[in-house]
């Protein structure tokens, strides 16, 4: 049965510092508790080295003090420079929509003349007829008997048209469109764990047909 080692006694006693100094903060707290409580002890008066020492800490201690109100100064003057520049930015675009304005009148909508004023011309690209609806998703509801049903909203402004069917190749089964002004659709009173196909078309009223083509089915489970 092996013995318990004893711990050797320190020989030699070697000073350190275990209290927190990760902050300037606590460095200067350190600094100046520890210089006190050197200041007190009767080895101070015969320890010129130590005195020494500690002075340039001191010193040290008293620029890092220093130098965080210069911080924390520069810091305040900072934030208020940059709300400073926010509001003369929003000044800027102000003064630039009247410039434009102005050009606007002086130019009488002749192209070259506003390129002769330094400008350039707003043109309009003509739509074209929007396509069927993309990124469809499905997510059981909060509710049993909920499914979602969630898609891009893309360029569609006039809202969409949404459709579930039970079986797809079946169109008894496929509900009738029901209109949505948002890209997401929440299904109500199916049975619990049952599977349900959706499909949506962006309403467009530049097409002949009212609609952009419908997307591909996607299955959703119901909760």
């Amino acid at each position: 049965m092996s013995k318990k080692q004893k711990a050797k006694p320190v020989d030699t006693a070697t000073p350190t510092l275990r209290k927190p100094k990760r902050t300037d903060g606590e460095r200067i707290a350190l600094a100046r508790s520890t210089t006190a409580a050197m200041q007190a002890s009767a080895l101070w008066a015969t320890a010129p080295a130590l005195q020494q020492a500690a002075k340039l800490w001191g010193t040290v201690t008293d620029s890092i003090e220093s130098n965080v109100t210069v911080i924390a100064g520069h810091r305040t003057a900072l934030a208020a420079a940059e709300a400073a520049q926010r509001g003369l930015r929003r000044n800027w675009n102000d003064a630039t929509r009247q410039v434009i304005a102005a050009a606007a009148i002086v130019c009488g909508g002749s192209a070259d003349q506003v390129h002769a004023l330094g400008f350039d011309v707003l043109t309009h690209a003509a739509l074209g007829l929007l396509g069927a609806p993309v990124g469809l998703v499905t997510s059981l509801g909060t509710a049993t008997g909920e499914a979602v049903f969630r898609w891009s909203r893309g360029d569609a402004l006039h809202g969409f048209l949404v459709q579930h069917a039970s079986d797809v190749t079946n169109p008894a089964t496929v509900s009738a469109a029901v209109a949505s002004t948002r890209s997401k659709f929440t299904l109500t009173g199916a049975p619990t764990g049952s599977v349900v196909h959706f499909r949506v078309a962006a309403i467009d009223p530049a097409s002949p047909t009212g609609q952009t083509p419908w997307s591909d089915w996607i299955a959703g489970t119901v909760r």
